[in-house]
């Protein structure tokens, strides 16, 4: 039994063995056939690419043309795809171009809004004003240059000095401008090589006066006491502790050209023995002596000019001197100061270089009204020169807008308008 089940065994496995061969022998002949048919195929293609470039040898020009249709062939089958972009584009221009459109309208809407003076300031030089240490110069100086400044688009600056630096300064071209030149320099302009460096632009200031004063109340109780030649009789008035036994005066400040000048006339009415001269420290110190000891009702003696806050509040009195002659002030000085006509003055080169300026320099009047008017606000606020030229451009409008064109004067007040 068991050699017959051996038997049968090896009998299934011959058969499936017998199945596998067969198997793989049908998956050959397949993949002959197959590649037999591929073979044929890619000759039969081959054929007629043969047959095809031996007509185009034989027939060039005729090969062209199905070239040429070829190559037309795919740019007719992209544009279908192209145009619905373009006939997109056509309907809507308006959306493709917005952004553009909106930047440039943004853009002009900035340029628009800048400051003229803004787009000035990269072409035009600065200007340099001498800023004089009294309180008309200090305040109408500050009110010019925000007009030049902000008006015509001009940069400034101010540099701080006293009458003589500052001349000398203007002489240089270290300065450009100087808003008052007062009659006690022109000897000094008189001297100099090339009186063409500085051109004279006008006055700044309404005709002022210079003078030694005295309160009126110190005249109503001395009647005697009238001209300077009266000073010696009546020295015991003004003589104070630190006068060294001689009668106390308020000179001129030191570096303005009066002290030179009070100094001569000194010599040449004989007082060296009679007055102390006392040096104030600024323009704002001799006005503060006179107003305190005004205030006290006590004797007071001293160099002052006109208008002022203080001639303009205080009841003063002029002693009187010589009739002024020029041989007088070219020689001794021993005569009263002449009218003051308080001028402008440039270098010469600002013609050429802001000839805008100057013609609003030729036009300016810092009046005697609105001078004294902006000096005894500044007192009276305990402010600054700089806060004094505002509070003037902001509140006489009218009177400096003559001086310059519509334009200038709208800048000037758009400027004014951010300072507030």
């Amino acid at each position: 039994m068991n050699n017959v089940m051996s038997r049968l065994s090896r009998l299934g496995s011959a058969k499936r063995l017998i199945s596998l061969l067969t198997g793989l022998a049908l998956v050959s002949a397949l993949v002959l056939s197959a590649c037999s048919d591929d073979d044929q195929q890619q000759q039969s293609v081959a054929q007629p690419q043969a047959a095809q470039q031996s007509e185009q040898a034989d027939q060039p020009q005729a090969a062209e043309q199905p070239q040429q249709q070829d190559q037309s062939q795919p740019q007719a089958q992209a544009q279908p795809q192209e145009e619905p972009e373009a006939e997109q584009e056509a309907e809507q221009p308006d959306q493709a171009d917005q952004p553009q459109q909106a930047a440039q309208t943004q853009q002009q809407q900035t340029q628009q809004a800048q400051p003229a003076e803004e787009a000035m300031d990269e072409e035009k030089a600065t200007i340099v004003f001498s800023d004089l240490n009294w309180t008309s110069s200090e305040i109408q100086v500050r009110a010019v240059a925000f007009i030049v400044e902000h008006g015509y688009g001009y940069p400034t600056e101010l540099i701080a000095g006293d009458t003589t630096s500052l001349f000398q300064g203007l002489i240089n071209g270290d300065t450009r401008v100087t808003m008052e030149i007062w009659p006690g320099q022109q000897p000094w302009i008189d001297e100099l090589e090339d009186p063409s460096i500085i051109e004279f632009l006008g006055d700044s200031l309404d005709t002022n006066w210079e003078g030694w004063v005295i309160p009126q109340y110190v005249k109503d109780a001395n009647p005697g006491l009238v001209s300077v030649s009266d000073l010696p009789e009546y020295m015991e008035l003004f003589v104070t502790a630190d006068s060294r036994g001689k009668a106390r005066f308020i000179d001129c400040v030191p570096g303005w050209a009066c002290e030179q000048a009070n100094g001569n006339k000194v010599i040449a009415y004989g007082l060296e023995d009679v007055l102390e001269l006392v040096k104030p420290g600024s323009g704002a110190a001799l006005f503060e002596d006179l107003e305190s000891t005004y205030a006290r009702g006590e004797a007071w003696l001293g160099y002052m000019w006109g208008p002022t806050k203080p001639t303009a509040t205080l009841d003063l009195y002029r002693l009187e001197e010589p009739e002024w002659s020029e041989e007088c002030w070219n020689g001794d000085q021993g005569c009263a100061y002449p009218d003051s006509e308080v001028r402008i003055a440039v270098h010469h080169t600002l013609l050429e270089d802001a000839p805008d300026v100057v013609e609003f320099l030729r036009a300016w009047d810092f009046s005697a009204v609105v001078q004294v008017e902006s000096e005894i606000w500044l007192a009276d606020n305990n402010a600054t020169p700089d806060d004094a030229a505002i509070w003037y451009l902001s509140n006489n409008p009218d009177v400096w807008g003559a001086y310059v064109p519509d334009d200038v004067a709208e800048r000037v007040l758009a400027a004014l308008a951010e300072e507030s």
